[in-house]
């Protein structure tokens, strides 16, 4: 191993393409157009988009082919939110209703209304020149009715078909026990052959109930609710086959099939195992066969229909990445000749191009970022992007927004981020199938002969780290912190948090080295906590934050709990779950020891989250409890959650600041009057007893703050509290016996409050060592997960899949 400076190391070549069975020859190298700043996202994935794009609101992840084959209907969940009507041939948008909540006059306090889409497109049977578009509106528990003229027109006919007050499940009587306030979020939605009835999934379960999900039974005609029968956990798509219904459940892995020869009597006939997290559903034109694609484990599953039965399964990540997930695949369409099937792999930003007969991808087309469905209409191949064709997103001045959902926020990060649909020409693409493909596989940094997994062991280095420490905090930008920084890429026009609030990061900037073109690869703390301790978010994760966050009711199920229950805890799955683990599930295979400081925790008995988090007379335990089986151990039980009344630092007990009103004086078993003094308790004990554990995890939350809110400390206190805190832990360290063996990290897990003139994911990071370049200045582009494959080297850790097996190390 390679004793070598931990700063400022070449990028890590990743570059890995193997034997991968193609058809055709590739495309000579140098015709490929290389991964540069300018192609680059925040992710560490370089688009390159081919294609007619057109706008479509906030993230499209629908996009269903109405009868006859000639437009689709995109669905968008985001906040601006459209129902939009594409001419698949040409690309063209011929018709779309808006579903946005409108602005709150001044004064204006009664509930927000929830207007927005979810995932279900479904058709019911045309008449008079018009078919029925029933679209699922998620957090309103309604299904809205449109109408798709055959000209491509789309209206909105004004129905709604409205959940009843309690939804009929199986074995409950009236009066049983309330609603639960959670919206169910319909998502798959299909109607029965004669268009009479209309069938709906939730995409929602009660994991520690005996009913998990529910599936529902509508009459198109009036709207009535006439059955119901439970379902697996977290079903989501839906669709129907004669007299069969089938639907994927994202939590169990399975597919399950209905029958409805009655269609007001739906019954659960068979239910298969598929993969991980499956995802879409396509029926093949013959009907003789149904796909599954599986998010998680990046595979795609036939199945027999005839006989359900799972007849194959496709493997489509490139061969240099088999071992690692990471591809993603979710919408799914079919050539007219059956011969081929076309995939959206939404982290690869491409289509894979299978054939059906030998499961084998034949190549890979690039799109813009995070391909969520496909369509095909004669030569024409439509393509859904949640996040559009951008690079970069600057926020750092004002842009008016069409139609924006937060109009007082106009340069909000969810706000600026437009999802598109492109046409391309299929005999195209076929026929430059191997150029594009080269070009796929540069932009995922997946050139090259060697697996990722063995390029990961050659690249792993020595420079004598044996502990790490990896702090996350929150939601700051760049430019709002170090834009004053002169020798830096800064505005400081932008600045809110500067040297005078926080002195210690800036120091720490210029004394080791400073970080600016450094991005966050989330939007906001949902996604951000997935990528910060992952390396990537689920599909699961990636679509329902931004739902959530764009004004929509949906329950935070982002850090280890689901519906407000730590699932692991009692024995279920976590839909939520990342393909590849977590970074502490990499430590623990590694035999590398670890102590969680706030890292998907809860206060013991406070919420639903842990059953039983109380003791035999009914108190609660006053502790913090890991939300995931793999943290409990590991977890100090006297270190404060995320909680904004709790003080990251000891600043102001040191100078005799008294508590505010909504504060928090002390907290555990020990009275420790901050996060920092309970580490640092521990700490003293470390360097005592010799027990350093290799990997800290450390949650400081409180550069976040309360906003304006009454009885709490300033933002600039806040802020100001948690760089003292940092301050802190690095003098304490840099004094121990351990300074010479410790790597510091520290990244914020997202940027979203607040605004940058380069990108609204740019953020502040740093890296602290005794073996980091002393004042140096490093513009070169660097990410989250560029933060975890530099821990992962440093310690001896495998990848988790391909975000951070590829990504530069710092």
């Amino acid at each position: 191993m390679l004793k070598r400076p931990l700063i400022l190391l070449p990028a890590l070549a990743v570059a890995t393409f193997g034997a991968l069975a193609y058809s055709v020859a590739r495309r000579p190298a140098q015709t490929v157009t290389p991964r540069t700043d300018k192609n680059l996202l925040v992710t560490g994935k370089a688009i390159t988009p081919v294609g007619d794009h057109a706008g479509v609101g906030s993230f499209p992840f629908r996009m269903a082919t109405a009868p006859g084959g000639k437009f689709a209907v995109v669905s968008d969940m985001g906040g601006r939110a459209f129902a939009s009507a594409v001419e698949i041939a040409t690309g063209k948008i011929t018709g779309q209703v808006r579903f946005i909540a409108p602005p709150r006059a001044t004064g204006d306090n009664s509930p927000r209304r929830e207007d927005g889409l979810y995932y279900g497109v479904a058709f019911g049977v045309e008449e008079n020149g018009r078919t029925p578009v029933y679209v699922s509106r998620g957090a309103e528990d309604t299904i809205g009715v449109l109408s798709l003229g055959a000209d491509g027109s789309l209206t909105d006919t004004g129905r709604v078909i409205s959940y009843p007050e309690r939804p009929l499940i199986p074995g409950e009587k009236p009066g049983d026990k309330p609603r639960k306030p959670t919206p169910l979020n319909p998502a798959g939605l299909a109607t029965s052959v004669d268009g009479k009835y209309l069938y709906s999934v939730d995409n929602t379960a009660k994991p520690n109930a005996e009913v998990d999900s529910v599936l529902h039974v509508f009459e198109t005609a009036t709207g009535n609710h006439v059955a119901a029968i439970a379902t697996p956990a977290y079903p989501y798509a839906l669709t129907r086959r004669a007299n069969a219904l089938y639907f994927t459940s994202e939590a169990d892995g399975t597919v399950s099939a209905v029958g409805i020869a009655d269609p007001t009597a739906p019954l659960i006939t068979r239910t298969l195992k598929t993969g991980a997290n499956p995802a879409y559903l396509l029926l093949s034109r013959d009907e003789s066969r149904l796909y599954v694609s599986n998010a998680s484990s990046d595979t795609v599953t036939v199945i027999d229909p005839a006989s359900n039965t799972v007849v194959q399964t496709m493997l489509l990540r490139p061969p240099a990445a088999r071992n690692l997930p990471g591809s993603t695949p979710l919408g799914m369409a079919e050539s007219a000749d059956g011969s081929r099937l076309f995939v959206a792999l939404a982290d690869m930003n491409a289509i894979a191009v299978v054939n059906t007969q030998t499961g084998v991808t034949e190549g890979y087309v690039p799109t813009g970022r995070y391909p969520s469905d496909v369509a095909v209409a004669g030569d024409s191949l439509l393509v859904t992007c949640a996040r559009g064709t951008q690079t970069r997103n600057p926020n750092g001045k004002p842009v008016p927004i069409a139609q924006a959902d937060f109009p007082k926020r106009a340069q909000y990060v969810y706000n600026i981020l437009e999802g598109t649909t492109t046409r391309l020409s299929l005999s195209a693409i076929l026929r430059d199938l191997p150029a594009l493909t080269e070009q796929v596989m540069e932009n995922n940094a997946l050139r090259g002969k060697t697996d990722l997994l063995e390029r990961a062991k050659e690249a792993l280095q020595d420079p004598g780290i044996e502990h790490v420490i990896y702090i996350i905090k929150e939601n700051r930008t760049y430019d709002q912190v170090l834009g004053d920084v002169k020798k830096g890429n800064g505005d400081p026009s932008l600045v809110l948090f500067g040297q005078d609030v926080t002195p210690n990061q800036h120091a720490l900037a210029e004394r080791f080295v400073l970080l600016d073109n450094f991005y966050c690869c989330a939007e906001v703390s949902g996604d951000g906590w997935n990528w910060s301790t992952a390396g990537m978010a689920s599909h699961y994760v990636s679509r329902n934050v931004p739902y959530g966050y764009s004004a929509h009711t949906r329950p935070y199920d982002y850090e280890g709990t689901n519906n407000d229950i730590s699932v692991d805890t009692i024995g279920k799955p976590d839909v939520a779950r990342p393909a590849g683990g977590y970074i502490w599930d990499a430590a623990k295979n590694a035999g590398v020891t670890l102590r969680n400081y706030g890292f998907f925790v809860t206060y013991d008995g406070a919420t639903p989250r842990i059953p039983e988090g109380r003791t035999e007379d009914g108190k609660d335990t006053g502790k913090q409890v890991a939300l995931l089986n793999a943290l409990a151990p590991d977890t100090d039980p006297d270190f404060r959650e995320y909680d904004m009344a709790y003080p990251d630092s000891d600043a102001a007990r040191m100078h005799g600041v008294p508590t505010p009103a909504k504060g928090m004086a002390t907290f555990g078993k020990y009275k420790s009057p901050s996060r920092m003094s309970e580490f640092l308790r521990e700490y003293e004990d470390f360097v005592r007893s010799k027990t350093m554990p290799g990997l800290c995890l450390l949650r400081l939350p409180r550069d976040h703050t309360s906003g304006t809110s009454v009885g709490a400390p300033t933002p600039r206190a806040m802020v100001a509290d948690n760089d003292y805190a940092v301050g802190q832990l690095v003098e304490a360290v840099s004094k121990s016996p351990y300074w010479k063996k410790t790597a510091i990290f520290i990244v914020e897990d997202d940027a979203q409050n607040g605004y940058d003139h380069v990108d609204a994911h740019r953020s502040i990071a740093f890296v602290i060592s005794p073996f980091v370049k002393k004042n140096s200045h490093d513009s070169r582009f660097y990410n989250t997960d560029s933060m975890l494959h530099t821990m992962e080297n440093l310690l001896g850790l495998s990848p988790m899949n391909q975000y951070d097996a590829t990504a530069p190390t710092i």
